[in-house]
């Protein structure tokens, strides 16, 4: 342990003078402590700590790709209307039973994911 006026370096944690902080409303305040508990933190101070020490990140890449993920799974839903549109008005006669068991299905299953994504991003 170094001692006043031995000539030692002193620890940094001394020399921390810088603070941080951000005043936020009872609302603001909630919805930290609900994402610092989706990350795993008990107490949200730790969850803050975390984040100045670059031990928990920010998810703003994989929100975006969520949302790109979104996009096109829209896309797709749209194009698979048309063809059930299409289907049902008479308009699109060469489509097999099978082909329809397969369009539905499809549908189904882009309508399942574009939930669980909104559910994500939520």
């Amino acid at each position: 342990m170094a001692r006043a006026g031995d000539g030692k370096q002193r620890s940094n944690r001394r020399r921390r003078h810088n603070l941080l902080q951000q005043r936020v409303d009872d609302e603001e305040l909630a919805g930290f402590i609900a994402r610092a508990r989706k990350a795993g933190y008990e107490d949200h101070r730790e969850f803050h700590s975390a984040l100045i020490y670059g031990d928990a990140g920010f998810d703003r890449r994989e929100r975006h790709d969520l949302l790109r993920i979104h996009g096109e799974l829209g896309k797709q839903g749209s194009n698979l209307n048309q063809l059930a549109y299409a289907v049902n008005a008479g308009r699109l006669t060469a489509v097999s039973a099978d082909d329809r068991r397969v369009i539905d299905q499809t549908r189904i299953a882009v309508e399942t994911a574009t939930a669980l994504i909104r559910a994500l991003l939520a």
